[in-house]
């Protein structure tokens, strides 16, 4: 019984020896599970506020991007109202143009018309032997031919003169149509009368014309500056400001 006793006891003393060393192993593993714990907290703490400002970094860097976004639709929008407006000008200025090219056409039909209708006025004058007239549409610095007359000079200069007058054009005849200034029937339309682009200023004009000349037999030998016969020439015209007027500057022979 005494044996069972002392074995009992010593089977006692391992057991709370064995249990204490079993507590005492178990608290160094909760001590370094505990440590590795805290490690892999302070891990995940760091790698939450890396995130967190990654986050940040990107929420900062979208607003950013809304910020010029929006600032680039302003923009556009600007830009497509500037390109509005500038359409809306070109319009204008392409209407503004043709409107002034028309003018001008017009002008230039309006101004060829008068200037055909002196040069009529001028051969007919001396067609007629009306000379008091055609002097009268004459520059006082003219040069016929290269040469400036005195009004005595110039009346025994168109004597050889039988008649001269416009030619029409191929196909065109006469058939009294026409534009009216001043009560008088005009038309350059018809006559080979053309005005010349480049020539003076805006108070000269410089036409190319075909005219018919008729020479008197007696003095048909003598003239060498009218021609028997069809040639062309240029007039140039000037308009007189102290006159308000078209005026005949120079006659001279068309390079053909």
């Amino acid at each position: 019984m005494k044996k069972f006793v002392i074995v009992m006891i010593t089977i006692m003393i391992l057991f709370v020896f064995l249990m204490v060393n079993y507590l005492l192993w178990d608290k160094e593993n909760l001590l370094k599970q505990t440590e590795s714990d805290k490690i892999e907290q302070d891990w995940l703490r760091g790698q939450n506020r890396t995130l967190q400002a990654t986050v940040n970094e990107q929420e900062q860097a979208i607003k950013a991007l809304e910020k010029e976004k929006n600032q680039l639709s302003t923009r556009i929008s600007g830009l497509e109202q500037e390109l509005k407006r500038i359409n809306s000008l070109t319009e204008d200025y392409r209407k503004e143009i043709a409107e002034k090219g028309q003018a001008i056409n017009n002008y230039k039909m309006f101004t060829e018309g008068l200037l055909c209708e002196l040069t009529l006025d001028w051969f007919e004058s001396i067609s007629n032997r009306d000379y008091e007239a055609a002097w009268d549409l004459l520059a006082s610095d003219h040069m016929i031919f290269g040469k400036q007359y005195n009004r005595e000079d110039f009346y025994r200069y168109l004597e050889a003169v039988h008649s001269i007058g416009l030619v029409r054009k191929a196909g065109e005849e006469d058939d009294g149509a026409g534009q009216i200034h001043d009560n008088k029937y005009w038309t350059a339309a018809g006559f080979a009368f053309e005005m010349l682009k480049g020539y003076g200023n805006e108070y000269e004009v410089m036409t190319e014309l075909q005219v018919e000349v008729v020479l008197k037999d007696k003095h048909a030998g003598e003239i060498s500056d009218w021609i028997q016969g069809s040639s062309r020439l240029r007039m140039l015209f000037l308009f007189s400001h102290e006159d308000q007027k078209w005026e005949i500057k120079t006659v001279t022979k068309a390079n053909n």
